[in-house]
C-alpha cells in the first residue's frame, strides 16, 4: 500500500443538454462573410457539436452536478470540505465571483473558504497545485475544485472565434488518499509571454454618444471575447510554436519522452491540437474538441473526468496542457501507479 499522499479522490463533469451544430442560425451571418472573403480563413476548426446553455440556465446549471459528482465520486461529504477553489466564467458580477454562490447550493460548511482563481484558462491546473501544496503543509483535509464556464453568451456571433465557444464545468475532489491509482501532482512547467498582454481579452464594446445619452457620453455593449490581429498572431506563433516548449521543458525535468505520457490539452482549436501532437509525440491524446468544442476553463477537467468512462488514460504519466490568453501556457504533470 503506497503512503498518505494527496491525490485527485474523485471527478466530474456536467454539460448542458441543449447541443447547436455547425449549421445553427446563430452561425449563418459569419459562415455567408467567410464565404465572401475565402482569403480570410478561421484559426478555429474541429467542431461538430457543442454544448450550450439554455434560455432559464446558468453556470450553477452546470457547476452544480459536476461539484456533486465529484464529490460522490470521492465518497466525501460536502461537510467535510475545507476549501473550494476554482472559478466561474463569465460571473454575473466582475465581483464577487459567482464560485461563492456554488459553495451555498451544495451546502459548503461555514468554514470552508471559496478561492477564485482568476487564471483563464489554467484554472484548473492552479487549483490541483495549490490544492496539493496546502494538503501537503496540513493547511486542509479535503479540497473542491470546481471550474465552469459559459462563454456562448460572451463571444460576438459577427467574429470567427465564436465558433469554437460551447459551455461545460468540471470538478476534482483533492485529499488525502494511499490509493496509487488515483492521481498526484508531480510536477509543473509555465511559460508567461507577458509582453503579449492585452492582444486577447474579455471586455464590452465602447459606442461613443454625441450628445450625451441620459448623461452617459458613452454606452458599453455586454461584456465579450475579442482578439486583436496581433492577437491572432499570437495564436500560431506562441499557441502553436512556443506554448508546447512548457510541455518539453516539464518532460525533459522528469526525463520523460511523449511516449511516456497520455496528453489532455487546451480545446481552442483543432490545428493547435494538431501542432501539439507533432511536437510532443505523446503515447495518447484525448479530446472532446468534436462533440464538446471549446469550454474554456472547463476544457482540462470536463476531458479528465469524461475520459474515465470513454477514453480511460493508458499511461502513468498524464499532462494536463492549459493555455491561456495573457498569454501563458502551463503544463502540470500527473502520476499514478508508481514505479
Amino acid at each position: 500500500m503506497s503512503e498518505m499522499q494527496p491525490r485527485i479522490k474523485g471527478l466530474g463533469y456536467e454539460v448542458p443538454a441543449n447541443i447547436r451544430t455547425n449549421t445553427d442560425p446563430i452561425f449563418d451571418w459569419l459562415n455567408n462573410w467567410l464565404k465572401s472573403n475565402p482569403k480570410v480563413g478561421n484559426p478555429f476548426t474541429g467542431y461538430t457539436t457543442r454544448h450550450v446553455l439554455a434560455d432559464g440556465e446558468d453556470l450553477m446549471t452546470i457547476m452544480v452536478p459536476a461539484a456533486l459528482k465529484a464529490l460522490a465520486d470521492a465518497r466525501v461529504d460536502a461537510s467535510q470540505i475545507d476549501m473550494l477553489l476554482g472559478y466561474a466564467s463569465v460571473s454575473p458580477y466582475p465581483n464577487p465571483n459567482e464560485l461563492t454562490r456554488l459553495h451555498q447550493m451544495i451546502g459548503l460548511p461555514k468554514s470552508a473558504w471559496v478561492v477564485p482563481l482568476n487564471n483563464e484558462f489554467s484554472n484548473f491546473n492552479a487549483g490541483l497545485v495549490f490544492a496539493d501544496a496546502l494538503i501537503k503543509a496540513g493547511r486542509a483535509k479535503n479540497i473542491l475544485i470546481v471550474v465552469g464556464g459559459n462563454w456562448t453568451r460572451h463571444v460576438d456571433y459577427h467574429t470567427v472565434q465564436s465558433v469554437s465557444a460551447a459551455d461545460g464545468a468540471g470538478a476534482a475532489v483533492v485529499g488525502l488518499s494511499a490509493d496509487p491509482a488515483k492521481w498526484q501532482v508531480l510536477d509543473q512547467q509555465t511559460l508567461t509571454v507577458s509582453e503579449n498582454y492585452g492582444t486577447m481579452y474579455m471586455q464590452g464594446a465602447k459606442y461613443p454618444q454625441n450628445p450625451p445619452v441620459d448623461g452617459h457620453s458613452a454606452l458599453w455593449s455586454d461584456t465579450f471575447f475579442q482578439i486583436t490581429a496581433a492577437g491572432f498572431q499570437d495564436f500560431g506563433s506562441f499557441g502553436g510554436q512556443a506554448a508546447p516548449k512548457a510541455v518539453l521543458d516539464l518532460m525533459a525535468h522528469n526525463a520523460l519522452t511523449g511516449a511516456d505520457i497520455s496528453l489532455i490539452a487546451h480545446q481552442a482549436s483543432q490545428s493547435l491540437i494538431d501542432v501539439w501532437q507533432k511536437t510532443i509525440l505523446p503515447a495518447q491524446l484525448i479530446s472532446t474538441i468534436s462533440n464538446f468544442a471549446n469550454m474554456t476553463v472547463a476544457n482540462i477537467p470536463v476531458t479528465l473526468a469524461w475520459s474515465v468512462a470513454n477514453q480511460p488514460v493508458t499511461q502513468s504519466n498524464l499532462v494536463l496542457f492549459a493555455l491561456a490568453p495573457d498569454m501563458h501556457a502551463n503544463a502540470l504533470l500527473l502520476r499514478r501507479n508508481p514505479a
